[in-house]
């Protein structure tokens, strides 16, 4: 069970934002969410009144949620019989109520709606992002836990490349030592239809082939149906193997890309990952509490247009990807977000992945990408793998 003093701060800082924006409560519906305040992501609903303890309405399985979420529990058939019960709990029944705007179903508002029908609903979804962009000591250890874990795993690639062998097989080979570290394996992501699945093993043209997802990567992947990441493209000297990988134990992800070669890479390339390693560092220098993400987004497009490869930043043409960074934690897409029109400074304890690549149309793609934290001096880098390009013999 998570430890209870950790979750009542949680609750105690979502419910100083109910209190300021005259919320008198907060159905908390999605799991990662359900996860983050009560510890538990069994089939429940978690109501948290603007003081006190929360409650959770437990459909499914009741006697998991009793092991592992602290709140009082209540097992319900449906959700439709909360208002009862908090009748028998004393509490009436809400006038203004916050809900999860950018990710409820309109099935589950409606159904909300429907038991709650005099209160007028709000968005909540603000506060609980800025809730969870600072991460507690905890969620620290658990993130730096990842970073160490990435690094294992990561050790292990360049003998699982080697020239003739198919993208897929090497993931394969990967994720299974991904596995054995207790690598969780689903990504979680807050963003409408985004999905992932480990992460992307690309090489050559296919690294520079776009798709849906919200990145600089695509990759070709298996089919219409998951349009992304490795393919049956086999691996060939002299072009760029890129693993953009999350690491996820225990529920917190890091993001972590490396840049591989089977030989060396042809100059262009080689002189665009040196690139992307000085727009690291650069905006790394940069990184302290009160800076604004835009002023970092700003200074990797400055130094991308001094070396002539603005056009090639984070993808290329329309698919260009319009970040340099995300915050990450439970969810790969959480804030902040290192981009521009984002003025929202920088706090300590958020953690960010910085991920600066460049995309070449027909040649493929190259670029660093590590998980940092906001310390009180500047930046904690907390995935560890040596961000070098890594040469394989042929």
């Amino acid at each position: 069970m998570m430890d209870k003093a950790e979750l009542k701060g949680r609750i105690a800082r979502l419910q100083e934002k109910m209190r300021e924006n005259e919320c008198q409560a907060f159905i908390i519906i999605q799991n990662v969410d359900l996860y983050y305040f009560s510890g538990t992501m069994q089939n429940a609903q978690l109501y948290i009144p603007a003081a006190g303890e929360p409650v959770l309405f437990c459909r499914k399985s009741y006697q998991r949620a009793l092991q592992e979420c602290p709140w009082p529990i209540i097992q319900v058939g449906g959700f439709k019989a909360i208002p009862r019960h908090l009748g028998d709990l004393g509490l009436e029944a809400p006038s203004r109520l916050a809900l999860e705007y950018d990710v409820l179903p309109v099935a589950n508002f409606l159904g909300v709606k429907k038991i709650f029908p005099h209160a007028k609903t709000m968005d909540g979804s603000s506060w609980i992002k800025g809730v969870r962009a600072l991460k507690s000591p905890y969620e620290i250890a658990l993130l730096k836990n990842a970073g160490q874990k990435m690094a294992e795993v990561f050790s292990r690639v360049a003998g699982i490349i080697r020239t003739g062998k198919s993208e897929i097989a090497c993931a394969a080979e990967l994720e299974m030592e991904a596995r054995k570290t207790l690598h969780e394996g689903i990504i979680r992501l807050r963003g409408y239809n985004q999905s992932l699945f480990f992460g992307h093993f690309l090489s050559g043209a296919s690294g520079a082939l776009p798709s849906f997802n919200d990145g600089a990567t695509g990759g070709t992947g298996l089919g219409a149906f998951f349009p992304q990441g490795c393919s049956v493209k086999t691996l060939a000297p002299g072009e760029p193997i890129t693993l953009d990988y999350v690491g996820i134990y225990n529920g917190y992800q890091v993001d972590q890309t490396r840049t591989f070669v089977i030989g060396s890479l042809p100059e262009p390339l080689y002189k665009a990952y040196q690139v992307t390693l000085e727009i690291q560092d650069a905006v790394i220098e940069q990184v302290k509490p009160g800076i604004a993400p835009s002023k970092l987004w700003d200074t990797a497009v400055s130094i991308a247009t001094k070396n002539e490869l603005l056009d090639h930043l984070q993808g290329y043409g329309s698919d260009q990807a319009k970040f340099v960074g995300h915050g990450i934690g439970l969810e790969v897409d959480e804030p902040p977000v290192l981009a521009r029109g984002f003025d929202s400074p920088l706090l300590e304890n958020m953690v960010f992945a910085l991920e600066p690549k460049f995309v070449f149309p027909g040649l493929g793609m190259v670029g660093i990408e590590n998980t940092w934290l906001v310390s009180a001096n500047g930046a904690e880098k907390i995935t560890v793998f040596p961000d070098e390009l890594i040469q394989i013999p042929e």
